[in-house]
């Protein structure tokens, strides 16, 4: 697998709509990501461990989870390729995570050290600009979610689910979509057959 295409893949995801960034931009730096596959079942960042890479995932689906103090697994978001993972407080910080990063399906990825790529980039304009809208996006998620928690029924969480994740509803199972969307199986189930 050429690295060089896998790091234009990432370029143009990370810049979105913002040209003034390049892959020969990374390449001149030396900051060329290095390639790593992950199976279903690993953990690509633990809860309670520093994190500090960034993933680009070129293939395969993770979840982000928690677990509580007496074990409780909750299930906070889901990311698929193209897409990017990691924790924005644990690679800035350089403190520990406060979840994990689940592999759902075998995930290969590009894993740049976030403190090294920061540094070496922070003084380009078009790096800043597809970083403040990555950010963006993230925080509209978030606040989305919120949202949805507080005016939406588990009824209308679990269509907004299916409707932001169609590429994953059918490959997870129900018990973390529940979990995801804040309900039992149990309840999800109701919610389903009532759908149907």
């Amino acid at each position: 697998m050429n690295i060089q295409n896998q790091l234009q893949d990432f370029v143009a995801y990370f810049s979105g709509n913002n040209s003034s960034i390049e892959a020969e931009d990374f390449a001149k730096f030396g900051l060329k990501g290095e390639l790593k596959h992950y199976k279903t079942g690993q953990f690509m960042i633990e809860q309670g461990q520093l994190a500090p890479k960034l993933y680009f995932l070129l293939k395969g689906y993770v979840r982000y989870l928690s677990l509580s103090e007496d074990g409780k697994e909750f299930t906070q978001s889901f990311a698929s390729s193209p897409g990017i993972a990691g924790s924005t407080r644990a690679m800035s910080r350089q403190t520990k995570s406060l979840f994990s990063i689940e592999v759902l399906d075998d995930v290969l990825c590009l894993e740049f050290d976030w403190l090294i790529l920061f540094d070496v980039m922070k003084d380009k304009p078009g790096f800043l600009m597809a970083y403040n809208s990555l950010l963006e996006n993230l925080f509209i998620k978030k606040e989305e979610r919120e949202y949805a928690f507080v005016q939406q029924s588990a009824e209308q969480r679990y269509l907004k689910f299916l409707e932001e994740n169609c590429q994953l509803r059918d490959k997870l199972p129900l018990k973390m979509i529940a979990s995801h969307i804040g309900i039992t199986p149990i309840a999800l189930s109701r919610i389903r057959k009532k759908l149907k």
